[in-house]
């Protein structure tokens, strides 16, 4: 009877269980309570930094459609055909007549005539015709006396062949001066210096020729003329001649004693003359 027991425990001997029945291909079944226990993650560990998280694939592109090749029965575009008029047009070039060549013609006639004029305005001056060097100072001390300018033009103040040159070929400029200077030895010398101013080189060199040739005159110097000042001074006869080309310019130039006979060629004269003509631009640069 079932009320008539008493409550008391029974012992039970424990079951052990023979595993060597179970075929081996048969995995043990999870106890249910196992298989329906939720499972947590562990807890991050504070002493490890957080890993990165792996790049993600980029997701491929699409390739572009491929344009697929034209069916052989598929019909063809069609071509615009140019009408009779277009093709008259297109075929037949513009003629150029010859009143169009002749004012071709007569445009570039002018272009290049204005080019030359141009060129003629702009163009630097020649070597000859240049600024004169700095003048080289002579050896002497030389005093002026008197200057003046030739207003009148040089063939009015020259003689014989040098004259008839002038006439044909007048000069530009011509200046006429008187110095005086003392030798080492304390010898008085008087000293004229002409200046004549040619148009060009070429000229200035056939004046040039022409004055160092005897018998073919001279052009007049300050005491032949008789100006003021001069009376009393000693003639100059070209026994101390000399002369020379300096660019445009023909320098030329005399010399004599003051207190004795002047004779011809005398070296100390001729050096006095030859150091005067370093005077040559500096006198015809002289402001009027």
């Amino acid at each position: 009877m079932t009320g008539a027991q008493d409550n008391t425990q029974r012992e039970t001997t424990p079951l052990r269980r023979d595993n060597s029945l179970i075929r081996p291909d048969r995995a043990p079944a999870v106890p249910p309570e196992e298989a329906t226990r939720p499972a947590f993650a562990a807890p991050p560990r504070q002493d490890l930094p957080p890993h990165p998280e792996p790049p993600r694939p980029e997701p491929p592109r699409p390739e572009p459609p491929r344009p697929e090749p034209p069916r052989p029965d598929a019909p063809r575009p069609q071509m615009h055909q140019p009408t009779s008029r277009q093709a008259a047009q297109v075929s037949q070039p513009r003629r150029i007549t010859s009143a169009s060549w002749l004012l071709r013609g007569l445009g570039l006639l002018v272009i290049s005539v204005l080019s030359g004029l141009i060129w003629l305005m702009l163009k630097p001056d020649s070597g000859e015709e240049a600024a004169p060097p700095p003048p080289d100072l002579p050896r002497y001390q030389f005093t002026p006396i008197h200057r003046e300018e030739a207003f009148q033009g040089c063939q009015n103040v020259s003689t014989a062949k040098i004259k008839s040159f002038f006439q044909k070929q007048e000069c530009t400029h011509l200046t006429r001066a008187l110095y005086s200077t003392t030798l080492p030895d304390g010898t008085r010398v008087l000293t004229s210096l002409v200046t004549v101013l040619m148009p060009d080189a070429a000229t200035a060199q056939q004046l040039n020729d022409l004055t160092t040739k005897d018998g073919t005159g001279n052009i007049r110097d300050l005491v032949d003329d008789g100006r003021d000042g001069t009376k009393g001074m000693p003639a100059l006869e070209d026994d101390a001649y000399a002369s020379d080309r300096q660019f445009r310019l023909v320098v030329i130039g005399d010399s004599a004693y003051y207190d004795k006979n002047t004779p011809k060629k005398d070296p100390a004269l001729l050096d006095v003359t030859r150091e005067v003509l370093k005077l040559g631009w500096p006198q015809e640069q002289t402001p009027r």
